[in-house]
C-alpha cells in the first residue's frame, strides 16, 4: 500500500528535518521535496521502483510526488529534511514535470559543512539560512543528475492525482473523478482508500490549502474571496479545514509567514 502525508503536501515555506535510527518508512509520496543524509551504516532506497543504495557521507533527493521507501541494513542513522518547493523555486521550475534518472549525490566539503550545520540541527533555521542551504544542496543535486521527461505517473494511483491537481479549484467528486477516469465508482472509491489511506474529500481539500497558502503569502486579496476561488464552498469550510491541517487561522497564518 502506498500512503499520502498530507502534511507534507502543504507549502507556505513548510521544512522539517530529523535524524532516524534503523526507521524503516513504508512506499509514501508527497509534494514537499526530501533530502536524505545517512551519517552512519547503510539505508537502501526505493524510489519509483528504483532500487537505490545510500553509504555513509552520501545524500539522496525525493523530487516531489516520488512513491519512496527506506530500509536500513544493520545499525543505520541517518537525516531527513523535507521542505516545501517555495524555498527553491527556480529549483521547482528546473525540475518540474521531469524524472530524476539518479537518486544517489554527494556534496563538496563547504556544502556538506553548510547543511551539517544550519540544517541538521535541533533548532529550525531562519527562512533566509533555510534557502541558502536547500539551494546550495539542491544545486549539488543538478550538477550531479540526470533528468528525462516524468515517467513515473504509472498507474490509476498516478492518474487520480493527475486529475486533483488539474480540478482541485473547481467542484468535484469521486463520482467525477471515477467518470473520467472510466472507472466504476466502487471501484475507484476501494482503491482511493487502500493506497492513499486518506478521504478523498480530505485528499482534494489538502490539494485546495496549497492555493490558498500560496495566495496568503502573496497576495492582498481577501480571505473569503481566496476560499472559494479555492475551491471551499463556504469560508466557514474553509476556516475548519485550514485549522486542522495547518493549526492556525487563515488570518494568523497570513500575518505571522514571511513573504520574503
Amino acid at each position: 500500500m502506498i500512503f499520502h502525508q498530507p502534511n507534507n503536501s502543504l507549502s507556505g515555506f513548510q521544512y522539517n528535518g530529523a535524524f532516524y535510527n534503523n526507521t524503516i518508512w513504508e512506499p509514501h509520496f508527497h509534494k514537499n521535496f526530501e533530502l536524505i543524509y545517512v551519517e552512519e551504516g547503510q539505508l537502501l532506497c526505493n524510489i519509483d521502483s528504483k532500487e537505490y543504495t545510500l553509504n555513509s557521507g552520501q545524500y539522496g533527493l525525493c523530487l516531489n510526488y516520488s512513491v519512496h521507501s527506506y530500509f536500513p541494513t544493520g545499525n543505520c542513522k541517518y537525516w531527513v529534511g523535507v521542505f516545501s518547493p517555495d524555498f527553491v523555486m527556480s529549483f521547482s521550475e528546473i525540475v518540474k514535470n521531469k524524472s530524476a534518472d539518479g537518486f544517489v549525490f554527494i556534496c563538496e566539503k563547504e556544502i556538506d559543512v553548510l547543511i551539517k550545520k544550519y540544517l541538521m540541527t535541533k533548532s529550525e533555521p531562519d527562512i533566509i539560512t533555510l534557502k541558502f542551504s536547500l539551494y546550495a544542496v539542491t544545486h549539488e543535486f543538478l550538477r550531479q543528475i540526470k533528468f528525462t521527461n516524468n515517467n513515473t505517473k504509472n498507474g490509476i494511483a498516478m492518474e487520480i492525482i493527475d486529475y486533483i491537481t488539474e480540478n482541485h479549484k473547481n467542484k468535484i467528486s469521486l463520482s467525477d473523478l471515477a467518470e473520467r477516469l472510466g472507472y466504476d465508482y466502487n471501484y475507484v472509491s476501494r482503491l482511493f482508500n487502500n493506497t492513499f489511506n486518506i478521504s478523498f474529500n480530505n485528499f482534494l481539500n489538502i490539494y485546495r490549502l496549497e492555493s490558498a497558502t500560496q495566495a496568503l503569502l502573496y497576495t492582498d486579496k481577501k480571505i473569503s474571496d481566496i476560499a472559494l476561488e479555492c475551491g471551499f464552498q463556504s469560508i466557514r469550510s474553509f476556516n475548519y479545514n485550514f485549522y486542522k491541517n495547518i493549526g492556525v487561522t487563515p488570518i494568523q497564518y497570513r500575518k505571522n509567514k514571511s513573504r520574503a
